[in-house]
């Protein structure tokens, strides 16, 4: 009788163990990037782990970090997910922005030249038209990987496209070379096969965030926390069950089979808030502050916004804030 009342009262998904108090149901609207490295937020929401705490999530899905936040923005979504260079670079405007929490780390971009525009190597690239989606973390890879040649963007011929026109416009032969993150960079090999050069692999790490805005999360903390305690359940399944997690994002994201084991080992889905998360933003700043004629740097210890999963998880807090 115990067993089945505990039963009744309890989510349990691994190690983790969520009793089901009572009390109302939370809504909150959940603005995701619609794709691999964004799964934990979908796995929650299709297993019904947002369910079993409560919390109603009307989820809206986005091409990009960047949309999903400037949705957030203009009022669309109430929580955003994005890459750190996305909050980084946004923070210097808006400062209200506020990470809760990383939900995956992960190593996915890719660059793609074509042979038959005459590109063969990094030292064929001057004067290229190199397409990329602007504001986002394969722009840094870009400005990155370009500096160790010795080169800047001033070297190429930059085009801003979104991850969808790069495929179309690299795969028609309208730019000469393309980075962006996958599953985008496999679309373009897939298609141009032996005509494919390999640039670039796996890129720096990105890591993509929960944000939020400042105004909004002391009245949403209850919903917030119930959020994380979702995704920590989603996690939980994730790592118990990674075979099925991987038919999921197959199933769930069109993805083959093949695809998935390449990335796999190049992504974990995780809620945490490690010290590493800063110095990535520290990092990238400078050249945003370079970019964007910007001669004062933001504190982004400020972004932080840790009590929400400190509440939750206490030891999936790991960055320091004075």
């Amino acid at each position: 009788m115990l067993i089945a009342i505990l039963a009744l009262g309890a989510a349990v998904v691994g190690a983790a163990v969520y009793f089901l108090m009572p009390g109302p149901v939370h809504t909150i609207r959940l603005g995701a990037y619609e794709g691999d490295v964004g799964a934990l937020e979908w796995i929650a929401k299709d297993k019904g782990f947002f369910d079993q705490v409560r919390l109603n999530v009307e989820i809206k899905g986005y091409p990009s970090g960047d949309a999903a936040v400037k949705a957030m923005h203009a009022g669309e979504v109430d929580i955003a997910t994005a890459a750190e260079l996305v909050v980084a670079k946004r923070s210097f405007d808006e400062k209200n922005l506020r990470i809760l929490a990383g939900i995956c780390r992960y190593w996915n971009k890719g660059f793609i030249g074509r042979k038959d525009h005459g590109i063969t190597t990094h030292f064929d690239l001057k004067g290229k038209k190199i397409a990329f989606p602007a504001t986002s973390s394969a722009e840094h890879n870009l400005v990155v990987f370009l500096a160790l040649q010795g080169l800047t963007l001033e070297d190429v011929v930059p085009v801003n496209l979104t991850p969808k026109q790069i495929v179309e416009k690299t795969i028609s032969g309208e730019v000469d070379a393309a980075i962006v993150w996958e599953p985008h960079v496999s679309a373009i090999e897939d298609a141009l096969g032996d005509n494919a050069v390999k640039l670039m692999e796996r890129g720096t790490e990105a890591n993509l965030l929960l944000v939020g805005r400042q105004e909004h999360l002391d009245a949403q903390s209850q919903a917030i926390q119930k959020l994380l305690k979702g995704l920590i359940l989603a996690e939980d399944w994730v790592r118990a069950n990674p075979e099925q997690a991987k038919a999921y994002l197959i199933k769930r994201f069109a993805l083959d089979a093949i695809y998935i084991d390449k990335l796999w080992p190049r992504m974990q889905l995780a809620v945490t808030l490690p010290q590493e998360i800063l110095e990535a933003m520290d990092s990238v700043s400078r050249w945003i502050a370079k970019a964007n004629n910007r001669e004062q740097i933001p504190n982004y210890a400020e972004t932080i916004h840790a009590s929400d999963l400190r509440a939750v998880k206490p030891a999936a807090v790991g960055v320091f804030t004075k």
